[in-house]
């Protein structure tokens, strides 16, 4: 097995972005939080969604409260997270990436794989390459804004060399070199790795990386429950084996909503947003819907949800239209999280198409409108009821937004 993987992971991406945005924060503790109240101070219920490397020392990481972050760490300075420049930076990393090495693919919006080929595959080669993309990050951005970088016979393992040696770490795995230079890592600092699967490990007496490299295949597959277990085992063993074909079934957007949008109507107003942010990926990704689900969670408790099953669709009025009747039964009170799913996908040109002038007149609509909001941002053609502020981008972990994104620019 050789060399195949050339794996880029920045370190506290959206943290270390804000430090590289706002020199004044460099060298002290940052948390990112999504969702900030009117006067310009963060949701005191939300949580940090990155955390800079200073912060981390006082017990804050992600997913650690705005509250109890304060009181683990006085000092911490809250910002407001920017969607919108995370996504140009991903962009121009990439670019800077590109003057060393061409990107295979970017399987996240801070995670790039490149593909070594040839001469590149020998252990000097891919080290130096390595050191270039490093250079080049630190020629094209300031010195706050890091990676990490791990080669090895594939893309997992490459990922886990990365993680290695976090933060601003460069490091190289050769097949001789396995399993032995994993025997620090815990099960569960394997990618994949979750509360559930250590439970299944556990039942099957492995609690340690070197105990994981100990199973058979068959005894792998087993734990896993399917094939999936067999990839594994040959993945860690260094096997290069192709991305497992995914087909996309769902697509929708959720938001925590601050305090002054939680009541009924300014709820309902923002979950009017999310949809129609739905239905304009869905057009733009090529696909129609079968089913809407709309949900929320209550404060200080509860929850609603709602399944309706539709024709083919990616017709902003039909989905506002039913969304709007599920919401007829919505309860009165305070709503913490609203979120719209659209299931059952089907590509635009698997569904049938429209037959009758409404349904002709709605796509050329969309159509229109789909590509003002491209030109000048998302409010400058919506529903009404929709709230234009108050559910901005958010990025997903394996969803990158292009530049053509109408919430870049509105």
């Amino acid at each position: 097995m050789t060399l195949t993987t050339l794996w880029l992971d920045m370190d506290a991406f959206f943290a270390k972005a804000e430090q590289h945005l706002r020199p004044r924060l460099r060298g002290r503790p940052v948390g990112v939080v999504p969702t900030f109240t009117a006067d310009g101070k963060p949701a005191e219920t939300s949580c940090c969604i990155a955390v800079s490397y200073e912060a981390r020392p006082s017990g804050v990481r992600t997913g650690t409260v705005v509250h109890e972050a304060r009181r683990l760490c006085p000092g911490i300075c809250f910002v407001h997270a920017r969607p919108a420049e995370y996504v140009r930076l991903h962009h121009a990393i990439m670019r800077a990436v590109e003057t060393v090495i061409p990107v295979a693919k970017a399987y996240s919006i801070d995670e790039f794989a490149c593909r070594l080929m040839g001469t590149e595959r020998e252990p000097g080669r891919a080290l130096a390459l390595g050191r270039g993309v490093k250079a080049a990050m630190l020629a094209h951005f300031s010195p706050a804004l890091t990676c990490s970088v791990g080669i090895a016979p594939n893309r997992l393992l490459a990922k886990v060399a990365a993680d290695m040696r976090k933060p601003d770490g460069l490091n190289l795995i050769e097949a001789s070199m396995i399993p032995w230079c994993f025997d620090e890592l815990a099960l569960d600092d394997w990618p994949g790795i979750s509360k559930g699967m250590l439970a299944r490990f556990a039942g099957a007496g492995v609690t340690t990386t070197a105990q994981m490299f100990d199973l058979s295949q068959a005894a792998m597959a087993g734990v896993f429950g399917s094939v999936d277990g067999a990839r594994w085992w040959m993945l860690i063993r260094g096997e290069d084996l192709p991305d497992k074909r995914t087909l996309r079934r769902t697509l929708g957007h959720q938001h925590v909503l601050p305090p002054e949008k939680r009541g009924r109507a300014a709820a309902r107003a923002v979950l009017v947003r999310l949809l129609v942010k739905a239905a304009q990926r869905l057009r733009r990704e090529g696909y129609k819907a079968c089913e809407l689900v709309c949900a929320a969670k209550l404060y200080p408790e509860g929850s609603w949800s709602v399944r309706t099953l539709l024709p083919p669709t990616s017709s902003t009025r039909v989905l506002v239209d039913a969304m709007a009747a599920q919401w007829a039964t919505a309860p009165n009170g305070r709503f913490l999280v609203v979120g719209a799913t659209l299931a059952g996908l089907v590509r635009e040109g698997q569904a049938p198409g429209a037959l009758f002038e409404p349904e002709q007149a709605d796509e050329r609509l969309d159509a229109a409108i789909d590509r003002i909001n491209t030109r000048f941002g998302y409010a400058a053609v919506r529903p009404g009821s929709a709230d234009a502020r108050s559910a901005p981008m958010r990025i997903a972990f394996t969803s990158i937004p292009d530049l053509e994104n109408p919430d870049l620019h509105g």
